[in-house]
C-alpha cells in the first residue's frame, strides 16, 4: 500500500464532520463520490492558471478544483462537470456558497457529451482515473478511481477537441500511469509543457502532469518534496497549499 493511500484511508477512517473548511471557502463532502484528498488540493494548487480566462473542471466531484481556481485567479470564468448526480449536487451547493458563485458553472454531463460551444484556455482533471492498480476500497469512488466511464485516450481526445490552440491540460497521476499518459499525449497533439514528480516519504508517487496543444519546447521539470529532511512539511509544499489550508 502506498503511503498516499494509506494517509487517505486513514483520513476517510478518521473524518467525522462533512465540511471540510479552507481559508476562504468551506466544501461539504457528505455525499460526492470523491472526498476531499491530497491528489485534489494539490492538483488545484500547483496548476498555472494565471492566464486563463476560461478554463473547466472534468469530473468536479465536490468542485474543490474549482473552487481552488477561482480564488486564485479573480479574472476567470470556471465550468465545471460531473456525471454523478449526487457530486453534481453536492459540488453546486458549494459553488453556491462560495464568494465566487458568479463566476461558477456546473452541468451534470461525461466529457464525452459535453458541447458547450466554446473553446478553453485550461482544462484540468482530477483523478484521470487509475488503469491498473488497487480496486477501490470504496464502491462509490469506483468510477472515479478507475477508467470505467472515462479512459485516458478519451479524456485526451475530448480535451484536445475542447481546447483553443496552445490550450492547457493539466492532470495527477501515479508515476506508471503518467508515463503512460504521456506516451498517449503525442497522438492527439499534446506536448508536455510542466512536470514535477512528487516525492513523499521515501519515493515518488505522484506526477503533475501539465500538457499544451502543439508545444514542442519541452517540459520545465522538478521535484516536489512534500517532506524535508525532519519530516515536517516542506518549504516549497507549504509555498503551494498555503493559500488554502486553515493550518499547516
Amino acid at each position: 500500500m502506498s503511503f498516499l493511500l494509506y494517509c487517505e484511508l486513514v483520513y476517510l477512517c478518521l473524518m467525522n464532520k462533512n465540511i471540510f473548511r479552507f481559508k476562504q471557502f468551506s466544501v461539504k463532502h457528505e455525499h460526492s463520490s470523491m472526498k476531499i484528498g491530497f491528489d485534489g488540493i494539490l492538483l488545484g494548487a500547483w496548476c498555472d492558471i494565471y492566464q486563463d480566462f476560461k478554463l473547466l473542471d472534468v469530473g468536479t466531484g465536490t468542485g474543490l478544483i474549482a473552487l481552488m481556481i477561482a480564488q486564485r485567479n479573480s479574472n476567470a470564468d470556471i465550468y465545471a462537470i460531473e456525471p454523478d448526480i449526487d457530486s453534481f449536487k453536492e459540488a453546486s451547493y458549494n459553488f453556491g456558497n462560495s464568494p465566487w458563485k458568479n463566476r461558477l458553472n456546473i452541468d451534470n454531463l461525461p466529457l464525452q457529451k459535453y458541447m458547450p460551444g466554446t473553446e478553453f484556455d485550461h482544462i484540468i482533471c482530477n483523478p484521470p482515473f487509475f488503469n491498473a492498480g488497487t480496486e477501490s476500497y470504496l464502491k462509490g469512488r469506483a468510477n472515479v478511481r478507475h477508467t470505467i466511464n472515462l479512459t485516458h485516450e478519451e479524456l485526451l481526445l475530448y480535451s484536445s477537441k475542447l481546447l483553443r490552440a496552445q490550450g492547457k491540460l493539466s492532470v495527477i497521476l501515479p508515476p506508471e500511469e503518467g508515463d503512460e499518459f504521456i506516451r498517449n499525449s503525442r497522438k492527439f497533439n499534446f506536448g508536455l509543457s510542466r512536470l514535477s514528480r512528487v516525492f513523499t516519504k521515501n519515493k515518488v508517487e505522484r506526477l503533475l502532469i501539465e500538457f499544451k496543444i502543439g508545444w514542442s519546447r519541452g517540459p520545465v521539470e522538478n521535484l516536489l518534496k512534500i517532506y524535508d529532511k525532519t519530516g515536517n512539511y516542506s518549504i516549497d509544499y507549504k509555498e503551494i497549499v498555503d493559500a488554502f489550508y486553515l493550518n499547516i
